[in-house]
């Protein structure tokens, strides 16, 4: 489901080559982010993917994609948690991202200029759109998930000069200003239905295919997964979490693993 545009700046505000020398002193750049709140109103927590389709410029240009140049975070339950963000080998103007809203819980997802590198280059521009789903991982039904969505933009105004690490000590006259607005929303209201989509639960990602084949070979070390990979695990749970502990849903699941020849098989207790 499209939910609206986005655009992500780490520039100057005008051309500074066509800035009479006098207003210099009052020159500024922008350092803007999108960050979208999420309310999820399921009574059980839902696996979500976001998806960011970018227009990308004729020619490859370094300054006018994701890739490199964002981070993202998705503050919830606890304190920011920075997610991996996958650029799409077949559809490379699309970066997605995966995480798990608890349910009747709100959360705010944040795409926001990588800092302080996006300084150092100092012209990052890069727009598009911005799409929602409810990822599920066997081809049952699955009914949309309702929520409450609100996009925004958010900025901050650095002096041009302001060097990629602030001075020691700091500059009491450093000028810094903040504006934020909300965007429309394509659905034209607040409240809505994200629809399941299904994916190929090995396909899921770059992280998640090397922890299938470890179990795949029985090379996995169990014990020490969360310790070397954090990462890894927590793609796990989120997978499992997500999964329904039903006789029929087992089932699909352990007729997956076999068909990769995992010898691990789940039952419910």
């Amino acid at each position: 489901m499209e939910i609206s545009t986005f655009e992500l700046l780490a520039k100057p505000i005008a051309p500074l080559d066509l800035l009479p020398s006098e207003l210099d002193p009052v020159a500024r750049r922008i350092v803007q982010g999108y960050f979208l709140t999420i309310t999820n109103l399921e009574e059980s927590p839902v696996l979500y993917q976001i998806e960011f389709t970018v227009s990308l410029p004729a020619q490859p240009n370094p300054n006018k994609t994701l890739l490199g140049n964002a981070v993202i975070f998705l503050d919830s339950e606890t304190d920011n948690l920075e997610l991996t963000l996958f650029q799409d080998n077949n559809e490379p103007e699309k970066f997605r991202a995966a995480f798990i809203i608890g349910a009747r819980k709100t959360a705010s997802f944040q795409l926001l200029p990588k800092l302080p590198d996006v300084l150092a280059a100092g012209m990052l521009e890069v727009r598009g759109f911005v799409s929602l789903f409810r990822l599920v991982f066997f081809p049952r039904f699955v009914a949309p998930a309702k929520v409450l969505l609100n996009p925004e933009i958010r900025g901050t105004f650095l002096p041009n000069d302001f060097a990629t690490e602030p001075p020691s000590p700091p500059n009491p006259d450093l000028d810094f200003d903040q504006i934020n607005y909300t965007l429309a929303l394509a659905s034209g209201k607040g409240l809505n239905e994200i629809p399941a989509v299904l994916i190929n639960l090995f396909t899921v990602g770059p992280i998640l295919q090397p922890l299938l084949e470890e179990l795949s070979n029985g090379t996995l070390d169990l014990a020490s997964l969360e310790a070397d990979n954090p990462e890894k695990a927590r793609r796990l749970v989120q997978l499992l979490a997500q999964l329904d502990p039903s006789e029929v849903n087992l089932k699909d699941l352990n007729t997956v693993m076999e068909k990769l020849e995992i010898p691990v098989r789940m039952s419910s207790i």
